[in-house]
């Protein structure tokens, strides 16, 4: 059935900590959406006005910012833009990292996935992976994510669709678009750091929704080396919590008897992979106490 609501304006939240070059970046991708039927909001959690400077310089009556009066954390800024989202009334929006870009046609081909599928709470569309530049370039574990794309589904859903998200979860958090009603509240578990993304995608399933895939490449995700994600994978504790969250997950797909996905919890494929490479790459540097725990992780049961 036609979405009924297409026509009201998208929502694009910003949650902002840090580094406002990449921000005025950010925001000039959003100004440039062939569809101008939109609003962004900056949601400011930083410990300065720096993104105030910036919203005002790029010049868009759209884009307006809000400063958290305490700091939120990242959970809970995120959790933030969701309130925001919903006290605003918006159907449709997105959660877009202050580092990332939007292809020009971001907002209409969303617009239309969701249209297409209005049971859906999450879209997630294909991705150009670039550098600091904004240079295209695809290193290991986005090599990995693009050959676990499947390219026969249209959509995550049931145990088919918790199976293949346990196995190695192959589309990004930041390009994902919601229809936010459908989102429990509050969305983001401020118990994880790392695995956020995957914890709401899992409930989603869980609990009866989907996740829509869209093929068509329309976001530009930004890997570079100050990035919170980064940082963490060059320690244990992102591939800690994966390892922690894939549990918990299979955990409630044996509760709903879904025993393949179950399965592909307690094997998480791609993490022991990681854990195994982080151990590899640990020992050739001398790192033997940090090589023995990752060892231990990729062995876990």
């Amino acid at each position: 059935m036609p979405d009924q609501m297409s026509d009201q304006p998208y929502a694009v939240t910003v949650p902002y900590y840090s580094a406002p070059d990449y921000l005025r970046l950010t925001l000039d991708s959003v100004v440039a959406q062939t569809d101008p039927s939109w609003w962004c909001v900056v949601v400011d959690d930083s410990p300065d006005d720096s993104a105030a400077a910036v919203v005002a310089a790029v010049g868009d009556d759209r884009i307006t910012v809000e400063r958290n009066p305490t700091t939120l954390g990242v959970a809970g800024n995120f959790n933030r833009c969701v309130d925001l989202a919903a006290e605003r009334g918006a159907e449709l929006g997105m959660i877009l990292h202050a580092d990332d870009l939007l292809e020009p046609t971001y907002v209409s081909t969303m617009r239309a996935a969701h249209a297409r599928r209005p049971q859906a709470a999450c879209v997630a569309p294909r991705v150009t992976v670039v550098d600091a530049a904004g240079t295209p370039y695809l290193p290991m574990p986005d090599r990995v994510k693009a050959a676990l794309w499947p390219r026969r589904l249209e959509c995550l859903e049931g145990e088919r669709g918790l199976q293949l998200l346990l196995r190695g979860q192959f589309f990004y958090c930041p390009a994902v678009s919601y229809r936010w009603a459908l989102l429990e509240r509050p969305a983001w578990d401020a118990r994880w750091r790392q695995v956020m993304d995957l914890m709401l995608y899992g409930r989603v399933i869980l609990g009866g929704g989907s996740v829509e895939l869209e093929p068509t490449r329309v976001f530009r995700y930004r890997r570079h080396a100050a990035s919170e994600t980064q940082q963490n994978s060059a320690t244990l504790s992102r591939t800690e919590e994966e390892t922690a969250a894939c549990r918990e997950l299979a955990a409630a797909a044996g509760a709903l008897g879904w025993r393949r996905a179950r399965r592909a919890g307690l094997a998480r494929t791609t993490v022991r992979l990681q854990s195994m490479l982080q151990a590899v790459l640990a020992l050739a540097r001398g790192r033997f106490a940090l090589a023995l725990r990752a060892t231990r992780l990729g062995l876990r049961p």
